[in-house]
């Protein structure tokens, strides 16, 4: 997909990688906002440098892993202490190293921790600044080790060591889940330790610029610039442009299956969920696209908003304090649902 005006983001992930490594970042952002695009790009630019080793985890590309497969996606077994990953040809990324003959069965976390700490000493011994990048991180949420020590809390123990003790290594986090960006806002022990990034929707400006690119007359722009905030948006615009469709015939479709995914969410919410109260929470958004946490967030409806986040139909920005749709066509189909 065309990489669409993402400029400052860009610049500031660039820049961020190239400072003294003292925090763990997290990159967080409503669904196809670009969180990843925007990294893929940075990782490509900053590896002409030769001074950054990019250790790049796309845990989307896999099923939610178990203990054995987290093992397998993070090590590479070679000769080296970090090794280029095959099956990424088009990207220079890297896997942690381990020796050939090195044994993954009856591993303690220690053992784990001692094997990325070696990779991420080798790097600096190489004279370079290593940058260790997970995407979807909280799918490692549930693997245990050791009699039930939490994978995921352990690793965060690390990467504090990595970045705020040591200073020797870059550790970025992409997410989407924003009930997940709650709990590590929320915890006491990486208080000081963590920054936060937003990418969000498109701005309008910049929609208008890309549109007008890509060759729609004015009165489209004029009628897209009420519906349109992601990326992804563009592009399948562009493409039923190209089929036949007109920009109305498009965004009525994207409105009416947004609509149906609601109803049919409703109509199937768990037992224990009130439907009466569902409504209440969307019926905030009404006549507003963005609402602050406390008009929501309160303990009656907590279960219920929490299934709105997690079936994506509202975002949830713990550091902005603010929730809206996922999108502006959401919001439509939101109202328009309302009115029903």
């Amino acid at each position: 997909m065309k990489f669409y005006n993402r400029e400052k983001e860009l610049q500031y992930l660039k820049t961020y990688c190239q400072l003294e490594p003292n925090s763990i970042l997290f990159v967080y952002g409503p669904k196809s906002s670009g969180k990843t695009t925007v990294m893929l790009r940075v990782i490509e630019e900053l590896s002409e440098r030769g001074d950054l080793v990019f250790f790049y985890y796309d845990l989307r590309k896999y099923a939610t892993p178990t203990k054995e497969e987290f093992l397998e996606i993070f090590f590479e077994k070679g000769d080296k202490k970090y090794l280029l990953n095959k099956l990424e040809i088009n990207l220079k990324i890297f896997k942690l190293g381990v020796e050939e003959n090195f044994d993954f069965n009856n591993l303690s976390l220690n053992d784990i921790f001692a094997k990325i700490n070696e990779s991420i000493n080798a790097v600096v011994k190489d004279r370079k600044k290593p940058v260790l990048i997970i995407d979807e991180l909280q799918k490692l949420k549930n693997i245990y080790f050791n009699g039930g020590k939490s994978l995921l809390n352990e690793l965060f123990n690390l990467f504090v060591h990595l970045t705020k003790v040591r200073h020797l290594c870059h550790v970025v986090c992409l997410t989407s889940d924003t009930l997940f960006i709650e709990e590590i806002y929320q915890n006491s022990t990486l208080e000081n330790t963590s920054k936060y990034y937003l990418i969000d929707w498109l701005k309008k400006e910049d929609i208008k610029k890309i549109l007008k690119e890509e060759g729609f007359n004015d009165k489209e722009i004029n009628y897209c610039l009420n519906y349109l905030s992601l990326p992804y948006e563009i592009v399948d615009l562009i493409e039923n442009k190209k089929l036949g469709l007109s920009v109305e015939e498009t965004i009525r479709q994207w409105i009416n299956i947004e609509k149906d995914k609601i109803l049919y969410l409703i109509a199937n919410i768990p037992d224990e969920l009130n439907e009466n109260k569902i409504n209440e929470i969307l019926g905030k958004f009404k006549n507003n696209i963005k609402v602050k946490n406390e008009e929501i967030i309160k303990k009656e409806f907590i279960n219920e908003f929490k299934f709105l986040v997690n079936n994506e139909i509202l975002f949830y920005d713990v550091i902005n304090g603010i929730i809206k749709p996922t999108s502006i066509k959401t919001w439509h189909s939101i109202r328009e649902l309302l009115k029903s």
